[in-house]
């Protein structure tokens, strides 16, 4: 539960010298080294691209080598040339492929006395737990160790960069999802280890990050690091057409399209299980766009220079407000039973829908079978002017919105005399107003309208628009996680609309998943119900940010995503049954 005042007030004394303490604490939470023998380049994944995104980062990777000889190891049989020869063209004396598609191989004396005399060497992508099972404890494993603690440059991506941090995901029953690793961070997929290479002890990597929405899965190998060994580890999240260089100091250097992400636990971060749902309380977040630097013993950071400073106002709804992750009635059964339950007998829902019914009618259904009244109103134009639904209205005082559609819910709210009065009642108090699913983000103050729209983040193409103001300083993203929309649209665009328009707080909701917000006195009070944590990322205190310049696509329209220096996401659940 989240208890928040609705109006900006003076911190004391006191908190300001805790806050202080605990952020001196926070740089000397995690045990690292002020230097590692060796250099890392870490890559999300994504084709290789001549005079593109990869030039930089993988001619970084020769220059910081000596005989700038490159191995490229591989399980594949049939490795391709291509690789090689881009190497080869960015600098390199000699690129060469090495398969080993076994531990015998892996085991060979023959690779073992090639692979040292290499001081690049380079994973590709695939299956990480081929790397990790045919490798492991051989000759293979112990030539890119010492090639790495003689100074030499380690390099891998996609699968490749898994296998690079000192936590490993191995992938050993397969790949584990974002919302499987929240609902269950140690369900069978969640395969951890910390017995590969030593390279960067304390962290863990994950690639394809904002593409695949992995952020909830990061927070899934956090979560279950912790509560396993009671050791606290960073996460480092790459997104594809991206690439983290790590030098020898410490210093980090972003290339590419997209970001890097740094999840670190602050001090007074507590993870726990409710059942067998993560939660977190404070992980601090840094996302770092191309060209951004950052010193991972300090986490100092370069490159953002535009300073965010969160809007005035928090929370001024003056009317309990539900919002759910998912419109299907299944998922909300219990957001309609909180609901109902906090209305007069004689209460009559009014269920505001739009030109389709249909979604409109199960939730009438279940009301019908809760011997709860309610009605259907369609908010479109042919109602603006309809005299009974105007009585309706005004003497109607509890609303649900499923179903609408956004474009045509504004117009509808824009236009005297039904829309205007329904918008009118909507904002004003002594109300329950519940908004599901797809409909829950128009209770931010902006909205990411098509964020059902395939490849709009990756094309640079996000449309926000000023929502309803519910949550005055808040933008809110359903189906967060669900296979329904892209999921790099929601992934990115709680992060860019904070951004996009300062705002202070970013709220996913996932299916099964329903938060309350309740005015109390000079505060609220914001809970979370179901299967499932409600996500929620805050700028606290302000932080510099921007946004990618660089383009994934032949349009060259810059991908939307967005950096920031200090974000605070946690993991949140009140109670699925009270």
């Amino acid at each position: 539960m989240i208890g928040l005042k609705n109006s900006s007030v003076m911190r004391c004394f006191v908190i300001i010298r805790i806050i202080a303490f605990l952020a001196f604490l926070f740089t000397s939470y995690f045990l690292s080294a002020q230097t590692i023998p060796g250099h890392l380049l870490v890559v999300g994944g994504g084709s290789e691209k001549v005079n593109g995104w990869s030039d930089a980062p993988y001619s970084w990777a020769i220059d910081q080598s000596v005989n700038k000889r490159v191995a490229i190891i591989t399980y594949d049989s049939e490795p391709g040339t291509w690789l090689p020869n881009y190497f080869m063209n960015l600098g390199a004396v000699e690129a060469k492929n090495f398969v080993i598609p076994n531990s015998n191989v892996a085991n060979l004396q023959e690779i073992y006395d090639s692979l040292i005399t290499y001081n690049v060497v380079f994973f590709k992508g695939g299956d990480q737990w081929k790397y990790y099972q045919y490798y492991k404890n051989t000759l293979t494993h112990q030539a890119v160790q010492e090639v790495f603690d003689n100074g030499g440059v380690i390099c891998g991506t996609s699968a490749g960069l898994a296998i690079l941090s000192g936590v490993v995901y191995t992938a050993e029953n397969g790949s584990v999802y974002s919302d499987e690793a929240l609902e269950n961070p140690f369900n069978s997929y969640m395969t951890l280890e910390n017995d590969f290479f030593n390279f960067l002890p304390g962290y863990i990597f994950d690639s394809h990050f904002i593409e695949r929405a992995r952020f909830g899965r990061l927070m899934g190998f956090l979560g279950n690091w912790s509560i396993a060994y009671n050791e606290s580890i960073r996460g480092i999240g790459v997104d594809d057409k991206t690439a983290f260089c790590i030098g020898s100091d410490l210093t980090g250097l972003v290339f590419g399209t997209g970001a890097v992400n740094f999840y670190t636990p602050n001090p007074i971060n507590e993870y726990r299980l409710s059942g067998e749902k993560l939660l977190a309380n404070y992980i601090e977040v840094k996302q770092l766009l191309h060209e951004c630097t950052i010193n991972l013993n300090t986490l100092e950071y370069t490159g953002l220079d535009s300073w965010l400073e969160p809007l005035p106002g928090e929370f001024t709804f003056h009317n309990n407000l539900w919002l759910s992750g998912s419109d299907k009635i299944y998922h909300n059964t219990l957001l309609i039973n909180k609901f109902s339950a906090l209305l007069e007998p004689q209460d009559t829902v009014l269920i505001i829908t739009g030109l389709n019914t249909s979604t409109a009618v199960f939730f009438t259904d279940f009301l019908d079978g809760l011997g709860r009244p309610n009605l259907i109103f369609q908010a479109i134009s042919m109602n603006v002017n309809n005299a009974l639904w105007k009585m309706r209205i005004e003497n109607l005082s509890h609303y649900l919105f499923v179903g609408n559609d956004f474009e045509t819910l504004m117009d509808f709210f824009g236009t005297w005399p039904n829309g205007s009065l329904l918008k009118d009642l909507t904002l004003s108090g002594g109300k329950q107003v519940a908004m599901v699913g797809d409909n829950s983000r128009f209770a931010g103050k902006t909205v990411l309208v098509n964020y059902e729209q395939e490849y709009a983040s990756y094309d640079g193409e996000l449309d926000f628009r000023p929502g309803l103001g519910l949550l005055c300083n808040a933008i809110v993203m359903p189906k967060t996680f669900s296979s329904d929309i892209d999921n790099e649209n929601a992934a990115s665009g709680i992060p860019y609309g904070m951004v996009l328009e300062n705002l202070k707080y970013g709220i996913w909701l996932h299916d099964n998943c329903f938060m309350k917000y309740t005015p109390v006195d000079e505060y609220v009070t914001i809970t979370s119900f179901g299967d499932f944590p409600m996500i929620w990322m805050e700028n606290q205190d302000g932080t510099n940010g921007g946004f990618s310049t660089q383009s994934a696509v032949n349009s060259g329209e810059p991908r939307d995503v967005a950096g920031f220096g200090k974000f605070r996401i946690s993991q949140r659940q009140y109670s699925n049954t009270n």
